[in-house]
């Protein structure tokens, strides 16, 4: 069984055109039923043809897809399509790292992230000849969404034959764990710092329990720093493939552009493909 039913592609007239239709067909074959193809456009028959004669050059698509052509605000017609079709996973091209006046003013993908209601998936570099997904890192943060997150991820890795998985476990800093003045603070903040560690590793086996990961390695990781930031440093260190989040638990307005917090520092600045799994009935993880 896939781990998504119906995913919808965004597509546009552009040089990664037939990058992203390859990319998104070749992964609906392991995580998808069926794809739908959208492009927003003007109306002009000639971008439509040149767009269709691109498409056919890359030869068959070997899943179920259809070709749907609309007018009118792009992401706002996307997310339509989404909603009409009961799609599960939304996919769109993005850029990886964004310059000052298109993060104040917005990518379509930036707004896709902000107003979906289903999993979006982020593809930052799409290539002719797609490359693998061996190595994924997920969000493994105290949280009701993160036990599906986690759960989703899994289905992920085995349809996409991934090898490892890390789950990273973000922890702010505070006094307890950071601050140290001489060496007797230091031993202090270092045996807060393993407690911790001790803490939050028993809990995310507790959420593993009931999970089979087959071949797939997982290991757990925790690091004390700033959320969003520490985990995107860690997935581009590492050479993972794929980062993977929750959801937001807000729709995410300008406010959060200026006063950054997690979710914002990955997209500014995307450290892989990124996927953000919508959770609609978040199950809490065991403490």
């Amino acid at each position: 069984m896939k781990p998504f039913n119906k995913m919808v592609m965004g597509i546009g007239l552009s040089p990664s055109l037939i990058a992203n239709v390859k990319e998104a067909a070749r992964l609906c074959e392991h995580l998808a039923n069926e794809i739908i193809f959208v492009h927003v456009g003007d109306g002009k028959t000639a971008s439509r043809e040149e767009i269709e004669s691109q498409i056919q050059s890359i030869g068959a698509v070997q899943v179920p897809h259809q070709f749907l052509w609309l007018e009118g605000d792009i992401s706002d017609s996307i997310l339509k399509v989404c909603e009409d079709q009961k799609a599960d996973l939304l996919m769109v091209g993005a850029l990886p790292r964004e310059g000052l006046l298109r993060y104040y003013m917005g990518s379509v993908a930036r707004q896709l992230v902000r107003k979906s209601n289903c999993s979006i998936m982020l593809l930052t570099q799409p290539m002719r000849f797609p490359k693998a997904y061996r190595h994924i890192v997920v969000s493994g943060v105290k949280h009701p969404k993160t036990r599906d997150t986690i759960h989703k991820t899994l289905e992920v890795a085995e349809s996409l034959g991934s090898k490892l998985l890390h789950i990273v476990e973000e922890i702010p800093p505070d006094k307890k764990t950071s601050r140290a003045a001489d060496d007797k603070e230091q031993a202090r903040c270092n045996r807060w710092r393993h407690i911790i560690e001790e803490r939050e590793q028993h809990r995310i086996k507790l959420a593993l329990k009931e999970e089979d990961p087959h071949n797939l390695e997982i290991e757990n990781q925790v690091i004390f720093g700033k959320p969003g930031y520490s985990i995107g440093h860690f997935t581009q260190s590492s050479g993972a493939e794929l980062l993977v989040l929750n959801s937001p638990d807000t729709k995410l307005g300008f406010m959060d552009r200026v006063f950054t917090h997690d979710l914002e520092y990955i997209l500014s600045e995307l450290p892989s493909d990124l996927l953000i799994v919508h959770s609609s009935d978040p199950k809490p993880m065991n403490a």
